[in-house]
């Protein structure tokens, strides 16, 4: 299956005119845009599209105007009534294919490819949160409602070729047709069931394997207890269905010895979860919101495929309102630890620090030209209202080179500015962004002036030539701090201009990046008698491999303490910390009067050599 390269959109919900949205070499997406600038719209499309094939009139109800569930622009449907409009979704994929969602529904493909990357489309947003624990203070769970409406239009099951969904669809389409007598004796309406039942219970057994381990590695608070946490689905004689609280899907109006209506009795799928072994009976009772966010967010990524196909993709949109920024950051670590690689990641989110969080972390620690970044904004000075994509990819050097081209020099310095301020934030260690205020003690961010200040120091321990920088130090009052305050008094030279921008574009070669690795690592040295020793480090900090000009080297900034010596003199305790890894390194060569070589060589973890995980 190919990646999704291009989305446009015409004519559906926000956008009124053709929108058009690249994806080149099918790269992710993290997408900021305030409420109702027609993110939300973009997912929408994608999801409507996917849909439409399981819908009896392949979506075309979403184009007709004359259909209440209409999606089409308020402002082009008397356009679409006179007929010389027609709105349109339209995806094109890398090997070429374009299918199309209009008024005759699903165009340009195989019913069966749409079906496929459906099976492997994950749709997340603030509606299914809020599904998952919408029952009420005196009720049990029930996420019957969930499954249905969020997980079930995408589950195939194994060597079937209908989803779940349109299974029990079909079976509703029965009964509604059928009179009672005749489907109580119809045994391939039950068996139907009967397999439907079956098929469920497989999946959500599927799903228990899993959401108890990634609710407690990668959402639960640190201080927390682990929680185990199972879904409910049984059998009436089940000896686990203690209660009969849970059931399977059930037609007719008797089970369990107990009457009902004459009808098709939906599933009870419940959720139990126990805290140092104690049962939780009613969670939304017990557990904050953040904590039952966390909770639906395992059991819906549990369902994920562990081999999806290429193409695959995660669309999420404002799904984390109720979550604060720590608790945002573990989903975040979990989308681009477990799921990137295998799915495409789509975020939509309305909130511009999380963007702009998620952006700096994948910028410094994963291959960014994966991604596009960028913003959605409402155009509001013509009608009617179309939302517009403002690309957020790359430093603004080319905006300052447009700027200077035009001779608008006090637009340069604003923007000299505002990337001096990203790329120092980018590379600079915490330690150099922050100082004590001298009257109160507390701990302040560094200004701009005493960042620049800081970069010297930070060179020297890099190994990077300062030379190009020193300048900063000199024009940073007569320059970039004035044009930044609309001093227009200022005197504004072209060789200052010149020279700031020079140095804001090396200093944009220098990049940092997490290396993923255990906090317990070691490396070997051979002493001149020949004896191996095996140095025994705990980490303080992240290992990060820098990368400057072309050439990539561990980080200078990673304190640590070196714990053991071991060779075949013995297992000494050491116990030492130092400021960086390198001053451990260091020590160690010349407690035993060998050369130093690159450290990188001889690092290792648990897991291996940690040079094998630098791309």
């Amino acid at each position: 299956m190919a990646s999704i390269v291009k989305i446009e959109i015409e004519g559906f919900k926000a956008f009124p005119e053709h929108f058009s949205l690249d994806l080149p070499e099918g790269k992710n997406l993290l997408m900021y845009g305030e409420n109702g600038s027609g993110k939300s719209s973009i997912y929408y499309a994608l999801h409507a599209l996917l849909q439409s094939v399981f819908k009896t009139d392949h979506g075309a109800k979403y184009f007709t105007h004359s259909d209440e569930e209409n999606l089409i622009n308020i402002y082009r449907i008397n356009d679409v009534i006179a007929g010389n409009f027609h709105p349109n979704i339209k995806l094109t994929f890398n090997d070429g294919d374009v299918w199309t969602l209009n008024l005759n529904g699903v165009l340009g493909s195989t019913e069966d490819k749409i079906k496929l990357l459906n099976r492997y489309a994950i749709f997340i947003n603030h509606s299914y949160i809020s599904r998952f624990h919408a029952a009420r203070n005196s009720e049990e769970i029930d996420l019957w409602n969930v499954f249905y409406k969020d997980i079930l239009p995408f589950y195939l099951p194994p060597q079937k070729s209908q989803f779940l969904a349109e299974t029990y669809e079909d079976i509703v389409k029965k009964c509604q047709r059928w009179p009672m007598p005749r489907l109580i004796r119809n045994g391939r309406f039950l068996r139907q069931i009967s397999t439907f039942n079956s098929d469920l219970e497989g999946f959500i057994n599927q799903i228990n394997r899993k959401v108890s381990d990634i609710y407690n590695k990668y959402f639960k608070n640190i201080d927390d207890n682990d929680l185990d946490i199972k879904l409910c689905f049984f059998a009436d004689n089940d000896p686990e269905n203690t209660n009969h609280d849970e059931h399977y899907l059930f037609y007719g109006n008797n089970r369990n010895g107990r009457r009902f209506k004459k009808q098709l009795h939906n599933p009870n799928i419940g959720i139990c979860i126990k805290e140092n072994n104690v049962e939780i009976n009613k969670p939304q009772t017990y557990f904050n919101e953040a904590k039952l966010t966390a909770i639906a967010l395992s059991v819906r990524f549990a369902c994920l495929s562990q081999h999806p196909i290429d193409g695959a993709f995660l669309a999420l949109v404002d799904m984390l309102i109720s979550l604060d920024m720590s608790n945002r950051m573990k989903v975040i670590d979990y989308l681009l630890k477990k799921v990137l690689g295998k799915y495409k990641i789509y975020v939509f989110t309305h909130d511009r620090l999380f963007y702009h969080t998620y952006k700096r972390i994948i910028e410094r620690n994963y291959d960014k030209s994966k991604w596009l970044f960028g913003g959605l904004y409402l155009n509001d000075i013509e009608m009617p209202i179309r939302p517009e994509f403002k690309d957020d990819n790359g430093s603004q050097i080319k905006e300052i080179r447009d700027a200077y081209a035009r001779h608008d020099f006090f637009r340069c310095g604003i923007l000299l500015r505002q990337e001096c301020e990203k790329k120092l934030q980018e590379i600079l260690p915490e330690s150099y962004q922050i100082r004590e205020d001298g009257n109160t003690k507390a701990t302040v961010g560094k200004s701009l002036d005493e960042k620049i200040l800081s970069l010297e120091d930070f060179c020297k321990h890099e190994n990077i030539d300062f030379t190009p920088f020193k300048w900063l130090k000199s024009y940073k009052d007569l320059f970039l701090n004035t044009t930044a305050h609309n001093d227009i008094t200022s005197p504004f030279f072209r060789q200052e201009i010149k020279a700031c921008l020079k140095a804001i574009d090396e200093l944009s070669k220098i990049e940092l990046k997490d290396i993923d690795s255990r906090r317990d690592v070691s490396f070997q040295v051979t002493d001149s008698q020949r004896h191996t020793h095996t140095i025994r480090v705990r980490l303080r900090e992240t290992l990060k491999l820098l990368k400057n000009n072309g050439e990539q080297r561990l980080s200078f900034y990673c304190k640590c303490e070196v714990q053991k010596d071991i060779s075949e003199l013995g297992e000494f305790n050491v116990n030492e910390g130092f400021e960086s890894i390198y001053r451990a390194y260091q020590n160690i060569c010349s407690k035993y009067l060998i050369p130093e070589t690159n450290i990188l060589d001889t690092l290792r973890d648990r897991d291996g050599y940690i040079r094998e995980r630098i791309v």
